[in-house]
């Protein structure tokens, strides 16, 4: 019987090697990654419902359900949260996307701690500051460091975190900035050079924002032409006429920019970030976190190895709703710069794996009492219905809108088929 569930699990798993060839040497366009990987959601979610939920509500109340479904969804959720913050996030794309927002969120409230005193960004939306953060590149100046220099052209505006500076025209010192200040927003608003010489006159720490991104922040954040008017009118020294009309120019712009803002979260991630994240990615995590997702439906194959009517149609749902799994991982591990030997050679081993795991669902049915076993399919239940709802299904929905609907419908329907030989039987 042993032999049975390895050979069982092994076998259920084995779509994971060819769903992994297909992704290494085949680049599948997004529609079909998008259908392939929501009809193994519906054929996984029919086995859930007809090979799992039914069994054990019949065998042991609802009771051990509620118990191990909840305890499956918390276990799937904790472990793959652990593993992907070390290092195994690169074993699926929505992982890999979601550990990179998570990253992205870090360093931008890092970023918004240390300037959330900066005038202009008191009375933004929480939103536009987040939107905003990413643009910024922090500096330190040294005494004596020239920051803007009168009559030459404006590429960057500055805030000012920590330290002072003195505002020059010519030989004399018109104003000393500090921390909280701005300054360089003139000459980028109105393209002329700058109007005053800037000096740091202690060790400062500011943030930077180049003249190629200082529009594109204004778009994500129109509440920051306006602040930075109100700036404006406190600092200026020319002619009233002057002041207002370069008012008026701002107030136009945010008005402008209120009308097609777009705040987006997920801004485009540069590539040495990017780089750098993938080289913290640790092939054990990977390895860990992927079978960490296998477990569970390899435990369920082992626990019903000697009950024909139910391994063999759970089994057939699992070989299914695997290849998409497995050929949307390797596709994304190969674009993260994994090598394809390294790929396969990784799902050769999480094939193996699985069927141990099989092995080892089958000496837990042997050797337990019938709850322990139907708290142990609910547990396992619990984690494939949270594997699918964080990962199979999002990513099949990003990829392929509304339409993954029907792909949804019509993978539950053959699940349902290949189940109700014996629920019809009964």
């Amino acid at each position: 019987m042993l032999m049975a569930a390895f050979l069982q699990g092994i076998l259920g798993a084995s779509s994971l090697v060819l769903g992994a060839l297909v992704g290494v040497f085949w680049q599948p366009s997004r529609t079909f990654s998008a259908a392939i990987m929501a009809f193994g959601s519906g054929t996984l979610i029919s086995a859930i419902a007809f090979e799992i939920t039914i069994p054990v509500y019949q065998t042991s109340g609802f009771r051990p359900l509620l118990i191990g479904f909840m305890v499956g969804g918390i276990l799937f959720v904790r472990l793959t949260h652990y593993i992907d913050h070390h290092g195994g996030f690169l074993r699926k794309p929505a992982s890999s996307r979601r550990y990179l927002f998570e990253h992205r969120q870090e360093k931008v409230s890092d970023v918004l701690s240390r300037i959330a005193h900066i005038e202009v960004m008191q009375n933004l939306p929480l939103q536009e500051q987040q939107a905003i953060a990413p643009f910024l590149k922090p500096i330190h100046a040294q005494p004596g460091e020239i920051l803007c220099e009168e009559g030459t052209p404006g590429d960057y505006f500055y805030m000012i975190v920590d330290g002072e500076a003195e505002v020059r025209k010519g030989a004399k010192v018109l104003h000393t900035m500090g921390p909280g200040e701005v300054f360089g927003e003139m000459a980028l608003l109105t393209g002329e050079p700058r109007s005053a010489t800037v000096i740091a006159s202690t060790p400062m720490d500011l943030y930077q924002l180049h003249q190629e991104h200082f529009n594109t922040v204004l778009t994500y954040s129109p509440h920051m032409a306006w602040a930075l008017s109100r700036a404006l009118a406190r600092r200026l020294r020319f002619a009233t006429e002057s002041r207002v009309a370069i008012e008026r120019n701002l107030e136009r712009w945010r008005q402008q920019l209120i009308d097609r803002v777009e705040l987006d979260l997920l801004m485009r991630e540069d590539p040495t970030t990017i780089e750098g994240l993938v080289q913290r990615s640790a092939p054990l995590a990977i390895v860990i976190g992927t079978l960490i997702d296998n477990i569970p439906e390899s435990a369920v194959i082992g626990m019903n190895a000697g009950e024909n009517h139910f391994g063999w149609s759970f089994l057939v749902a699992v070989f299914i709703s695997n290849f998409p799994e497995a050929l949307s991982s390797a596709n994304g591990m190969k674009q993260a710069g994994t090598r394809k030997h390294q790929i396969l050679g990784l799902w050769i081993g999480m094939v193996i794996l699985s069927g141990l795991c099989a092995v080892g669902g089958n000496v837990l049915q042997d050797h337990t009492s019938g709850l322990v076993v139907a708290i142990a399919q609910a547990v396992s239940g619990g984690a494939i219905l949270a594997m699918l709802s964080s990962t199979m299904m999002p990513e099949a929905y990003e990829l392929g809108g509304g339409s993954v609907s029907f792909s949804t419908i019509l993978g539950f329907l053959s699940g349902f088929l290949i189940s109700s030989s014996h629920l019809l039987g009964k």
